[in-house]
């Protein structure tokens, strides 16, 4: 297995994902929000690059089959059904609901990844069924980590070294770039306490203040949903 770990996405780099096989990870918050709706129900979410976007896509659905949802510098943006607090997404608020959703970082990463091969979302939520629907599609992958306002974020590289350990664990051989190695040695040092280390990393630390600490909770429960999901046509659905 060949994995390639990206740390910083710039929009000057659509060209390089073209026919590539891609994992996204923006796991405080939004690939962790993306898994829970569709766990609970959501038909499909659309993943948008800013407010005013999702606004006019929202314009071509019937009121009652979507629900807009965002945040902004962690809170949810004003006239919208729901932020991105995994929490808040439960079954019976998306099911059978198609979600509209802007982030600060997460969503804005796919408007590069219309021509590229396969793309899986990750959250470690559902770290076991990722690794094991990588293994199936092949075995070449770009682990793209949606950092926070374009710097490195700490909680997608570790969640990017949860990730490699479970090829690391098999008698394939596993080649990683320098980006990949350092995610693995994040894991290996921190990979039996994650809720702690992310409650620690400057992101988490703001979802702290922004009286978010229970989303960091529920997303340290490492393998909750058993699901994959992939981007194909502007839509995140489930395989």
């Amino acid at each position: 297995m060949k994995i390639e770990v990206i740390f910083l996405v710039n929009d000057k780099m659509e060209d390089y994902f073209f026919q590539k096989n891609v994992v996204v990870v923006d796991l405080l918050r939004a690939t962790s929000t993306i898994i829970t709706a569709l766990a609970n129900g959501a038909k499909s979410i659309i993943p948008t690059s800013s407010v005013e976007e999702a606004v006019k896509i929202a314009k071509n659905f019937e009121k009652s089959t979507f629900l807009l949802c965002g945040e902004k510098n962690t809170k949810i943006i004003e006239g919208f059904d729901l932020g991105n607090s995994p929490l808040d997404f439960t079954e019976d608020k998306v099911k059978d609901k198609k979600l509209i959703l802007t982030t600060t970082n997460g969503t804005k990463i796919f408007s590069l990844l219309k021509h590229s091969l396969n793309v899986l979302i990750y959250s470690t939520l559902n770290l076991t069924a990722v690794k094991q629907k990588m293994t199936e599609l092949s075995d070449e992958w770009l682990i793209i980590c949606a950092g926070r306002n374009g710097f490195y974020d700490a909680s997608d590289s570790i969640a990017a070294g949860f990730l490699i350990s479970k090829f690391s664990k098999t008698k394939s051989r596993l080649e990683l770039n320098d980006a990949g190695k350092t995610s693995l040695i994040l894991y290996e040092k921190y990979k039996d306490d994650l809720n702690n280390f992310l409650k620690k990393s400057e992101h988490g630390k703001i979802l702290i203040e922004n009286g978010f600490e229970a989303d960091i909770d529920f997303i340290s429960k490492i393998d909750k949903f058993n699901i994959n999901a992939e981007f194909v046509n502007n839509n995140i659905g489930l395989i």
